[in-house]
This record gives C-alpha cells, sequence and structure tokens, in this order.
C-alpha cells in the first residue's frame, strides 16, 4: 500500500502517518484499493448486480450543485458530471462529459469537444446544456459568492472571464461572459488570465452539467427521485432526508460498460457506534471513522485506510467582544500559544496544522507554519499592552470536540487566560457566528472547518479569500452596512457591485487590502514559480493577521469491507468516485 505524502506531490493511496503530528501507521489490509478482492460478506447481490451499502453520519441537505451545501459530499462521486474528473491521485483530470480538450498557445482559451452522450432519460447531451448550466452557476444573487450554506458555489479562482462580474451583477450581459458554445458539441472557456488549475477547479461539484428541460420544469422539484434526470454513473432512485438515499446504475452513463456495482445504499445521519456495530456484523460496505473510534476499537484498524490534506479546522475571530481581538499582535500571540502537536497528538483523524493551507497542497511551504512560541506570544502580548490584564478567550463551536477541550488546557497553561468553550446547538451556532459577540469582557472566536479542491489557487481565492479577510477585517457596522447594500433591490446590478466592493476596500484594513492586492498579483503572474512564491507571500500575511487560525488539518479515515475493491481516494470532499468500486462475492 502506498501513501499520500506529506509533500507537493501526491502518491497514489493513503495511510495514517503521513502529514505533520501524524499519530503512527494503521495496521491496515489493503485490499479496499485494490482492483480486485477477496471477501466473502454474506448478501450484497442485487437482482441485476452487486449492491453495496455506504453509511454517512451527517446528513444530505441539497442535491443542487450550484449553491453551497452538503451535495458537494455525493454529487461529484455518483450522480452528476461535469466536463473533467479528477485522476486516481486527485492532481490531474481524466475526460468525463468532454473527452478531448485544446488550450490555446496564450492559455486563456480552453476548448472542450464533447463526447456523444446522454442523459439518464435519453435524451443527448450536447453542449448548450453546459453553458445553460454555468449560466445559472452565475446568475446573480445578492449574495453572490461564499463559503456560506446557500450563496453560489462558483470558485472564483476559476478566473473565466467576466464570470465574477455577472455574478456580482457588474455585468447583465451574457455574452460578456468567457462561456460558449460554438456547436452543439463544443463549449469554450475563455480566461481573464492564464490559470494552471482551471482544470482541477472544473472537477468541483459547482460545474456539474444539469439537464434543463427538467430544472426549469420542476424548478423547486427537480431534484426528487421522480423527477431526477442526470448524467452520472448512478440516478436517484430515493431519498429520505436524515434517513436513506438509494441510487441504481445509470445505463445511459457514457462509461456504463466499466460500471460494476448496480445499487448503492447511502444510510444518512447514523450514530459512528451504531454503524461500526454494522460494519462488524457485514452490513455495512463502508463507513466513516473518527480517531476516538480507533483508540475505542483499535481492531477497527485492521479495515481502515486513510488520506491526509482533505481539510483544516480553524479558528474564526468574531466581531465584537473585547477590542483586544482588533489588534493584530493579540491574534497572533494566540496562534502562536496554541500547541498544536500536543492538541492532536491522540486522534488519529487530524494533524496539527501550523497554517490554513493543508501540506497536501501543490507549491505549499513551511514558510506558512504558525510556530508554537510562548515566549513570542508573551511577548507580543506585553508589546500590545494586555499580559498583565488579559481579557477572557470564548470560543463558540456547533458541537462538542475534543481538540478544544485540550487546546483550553494549553493556553491556560501557556498565558493563565480564561477560556470558554461555548458550545450551541448547530443552528444557532450557524445562525449567529457572523454576528457581533454583544459580552465585551472576552475575545470570541467561533470554531470550524472546511475543504475543498487542492490547489493553491482555491485556498488563497476561493477558501478565507480575499473578501473574506477584507470583511473581518472590518467594524461590525461597515458588515452591516455590506449586507443591506446587497440586499438592496432597488439598486441595479452594477451599482450593488460597485458600492460592495468600495465598502470591502476602503472599511478594511489596510493590511487586508494587501492580502487582497497580493492574492490578486499572484493569480495574473505567468511565471509558474513566481506565481507560487506570491501565493506564499500572500498567505504567510494571512497568517500574520490571524483573523483566522489553523488548528488542525482534518483526514478521511474509511473502514470498507474486504470485499470492496476500486476505490480510488482523493484529498477532495466526495473522497472517491462510485463509478471505480467493484465486489468479488
Amino acid at each position: 500500500m502506498a501513501v499520500i505524502s506529506n509533500s507537493s506531490h501526491f502518491n497514489r493511496r493513503a495511510l495514517l502517518g503521513a502529514g505533520i503530528g501524524g499519530a503512527g501507521l494503521l495496521a491496515t489490509g489493503c485490499s479496499i484499493f485494490d482492483s480486485t478482492s477477496g471477501g466473502g460478506a454474506e448478501g450484497g447481490a442485487g437482482e441485476q448486480g452487486p449492491a453495496i451499502t455506504i453509511a454517512r453520519t451527517s446528513d444530505i441537505d441539497s442535491l443542487d450543485p450550484h449553491y453551497v451545501n452538503s451535495s458537494m459530499y455525493i454529487l461529484p462521486a455518483s450522480m452528476m458530471e461535469g466536463l473533467v474528473m479528477q485522476d486516481e491521485a486527485g492532481s490531474d483530470v481524466v475526460p468525463a462529459l468532454a473527452e478531448s480538450w485544446d488550450v490555446s498557445e496564450d492559455e486563456l482559451t480552453y476548448t472542450f469537444h464533447l463526447r456523444e452522450a446522454n442523459w439518464s432519460n435519453g435524451d443527448p447531451i450536447s453542449a448548450d446544456d453546459a453553458v445553460w448550466s454555468f449560466q445559472r452557476l452565475l446568475s446573480p444573487t445578492g449574495a453572490g459568492s461564499g463559503y456560506t450554506t446557500g450563496a453560489s458555489s462558483y470558485l472564483p479562482s476559476a478566473q473565466i472571464k467576466g464570470a465574477a462580474d455577472y455574478q456580482s451583477g457588474a455585468l447583465d450581459s451574457w455574452d460578456d461572459v468567457g462561456i460558449s458554445a460554438p456547436d452543439e458539441s463544443t463549449v469554450v472557456i475563455e480566461l481573464e488570465d492564464p490559470n494552471p488549475d482551471l482544470l482541477l477547479n472544473m472537477t468541483h461539484y459547482s460545474m456539474s452539467v444539469l439537464h434543463p428541460a427538467t430544472v426549469e420544469a420542476e424548478p423547486q422539484d427537480w431534484t426528487l427521485p421522480e423527477n431526477w434526470v442526470g448524467n452520472g454513473p448512478y440516478v436517484l432512485t430515493n431519498w429520505v432526508p436524515n434517513s436513506t438515499l438509494e441510487m441504481e446504475k445509470n445505463p445511459e452513463y457514457w462509461d456504463a460498460d466499466n460500471v460494476q456495482v448496480q445499487r448503492i445504499t447511502v444510510q444518512l445521519a447514523g450514530e459512528l457506534t451504531t454503524q461500526t456495530l454494522a460494519f462488524r456484523n457485514d452490513e455495512l460496505d463502508i463507513i466513516g471513522v473518527t480517531g476516538e473510534t480507533l483508540q475505542t476499537d483499535p481492531d477497527l484498524e485492521e479495515s481502515t485506510v486513510r488520506v491526509d490534506g482533505y481539510s483544516t479546522f480553524y479558528l474564526q475571530s468574531m466581531w465584537g467582544g473585547h477590542e483586544a481581538i482588533q489588534d493584530q499582535r493579540v491574534r497572533r500571540a494566540l496562534s502562536m500559544a496554541i500547541d498544536r502537536e500536543a492538541m492532536t497528538a491522540t486522534n488519529a483523524g487530524i494533524v496539527a496544522a501550523g497554517s490554513l493551507i493543508p501540506d497536501s497542497v501543490p507549491g505549499w511551504s513551511e514558510e506558512l507554519l504558525v510556530p508554537f512560541d510562548p515566549d513570542g506570544a508573551r511577548a507580543l502580548l506585553e508589546e500590545a499592552g494586555i499580559l498583565d490584564d488579559l481579557p477572557g478567550l470564548r470560543i463558540q463551536a456547533g458541537y462538542e470536540e475534543p481538540i478544544l477541550a485540550i487546546m483550553r488546557e494549553g493556553l491556560i497553561d501557556v498565558l493563565g487566560i480564561e477560556v470558554t468553550i461555548d458550545v450551541l446547538e448547530e443552528g444557532v451556532h450557524a445562525e449567529t457566528r457572523w454576528q457581533a459577540y454583544e459580552d465585551t469582557s472576552s475575545m470570541s472566536y467561533y470554531y470550524g472547518s472546511f475543504a475543498g479542491v487542492s490547489t493553491m489557487t482555491n485556498w488563497i481565492l476561493n477558501i478565507f479569500g480575499s473578501d473574506h479577510v477584507r470583511q473581518f477585517s472590518m467594524p461590525y457596522e461597515a458588515w452591516e452596512e455590506l449586507q443591506a447594500v446587497q440586499g438592496d433591490e432597488s439598486q441595479e446590478g452594477p451599482e450593488i457591485a460597485a458600492e460592495v466592493e468600495e465598502i470591502l476596500s476602503t472599511r478594511s484594513t489596510d493590511e487586508a487590502q494587501q492580502f487582497a492586492e497580493l492574492a490578486e498579483d499572484a493569480v495574473i503572474t505567468l511565471d509558474e514559480d513566481q506565481r507560487v512564491q506570491k501565493f506564499i507571500e500572500a498567505a504567510k500575511l494571512r497568517e500574520e493577521l490571524a483573523y483566522t487560525v489553523p488548528l488542525a488539518w482534518g483526514a478521511q479515515l474509511l473502514a470498507g469491507s474486504d470485499r470492496l475493491g476500486g476505490i480510488q481516494l482523493r484529498p477532495s470532499p466526495e473522497g472517491y468516485y462510485y463509478k471505480h468500486l467493484t465486489v468479488s462475492e
């Protein structure tokens, strides 16, 4: 079994222990990754072919890929496809709906040549379907893009000509956007600037191609099983939120001959302990596990594999609270006072993260690491004038998280600061985390995690990107003003876009604006080495500003049945493509 390594290059597989602060090796059987595997779990063969059951501890709240939601975890793996898909390692792309593509000499124009393929209802897939889908993705919304539930899922780092301006309303003509279909089998995408990460960005769930007739006929209910028309290897047959999602092999899929598993059932929102027991009884084929589970059930390691570099766990500064949180020296000191190695040492599902960008991202550098430096942290607090009179620290979370308790004890030991972990109901947490915290006796942060495509552009421009940094650097009053402008239905799109940018560029701090400029400069740099170094420079400034504080890099831990093969793990939200799965009965 090979490893997804702790370098900027992906190897083929995954193994516990890769990454900074890894907790050791899994003594794992590797059959889950092999193209063929032995085994003998009872049952599993459906009436028309093999059937498997997968379990998730979370729910799937939506199946619309054009908005930020949990569809990212399942759609690109199974029921929806874009022009390209990721290769086995996740470091490059292979054909999907597009069987080939050409890139212009100036690297600004990508011409995708679509294969002859059908929708699951038999309709032919056309280039116009793709253009229609991308126009829907980019249709202006009040909030524009951003990593909050319900916002557009478009990745601005794709750098498609006119796309961000069209989405914000600054452009009102689709003809000015660099997406077109010169004929029924050709899609042309034009870029603002050369972008070596475009093809990997195109594998994101947001770039899935939808069936226009179905979405237009059933704009609210097109994702229901009875209305479902897809283009992936599987079609939706049943979906009960918080319970079950079922799919069957799509006979119209262009690569159906290479899809072995006939039916897949996904159990949703279950208890991990129950799922683990069912897995032990050969009732489940794949489950997600946690580091805590492996600690209490070490025998499960024999069936467990891991891929690192999947996500980042972080603290985000909140508006309001004690004014000390507005001082960069204080925020930086708190980041330097966190002993990330100690915090993650006993959790097999995470490794210590000294930067927001996972070290699996090509181009990552140790320059980004925030050191554990208690003396340096205390010196910064003394310089800020609050070392001898530290305000309290409050961390808001939507669920119990063991690493926060360890971090709390460490901060108390290093700084003598009073730390409170405030666990709220998930809905309350989501509603209040971008609001001002009123108690001025404590500095306030919220705890979160995020994952995405493993490219530098994604982790600089999309995740904790320019707008995010500038927004959190503004006073809360400016944030409220920004929200009012974005929701002002009396203004035209171009007016709103101009006013939003005016607020972001003038009400944010100079340092936040500098980060935005560094990121923008990196994007338009053609030399690859210089481009990466400029991204690193921007990322270093973001770590120094410390509005967002890295805690840990998360991994996917999967336990798989011995009868399964063909799982090609990658550090991406969907984890692997279902089309490659095989079963040995």
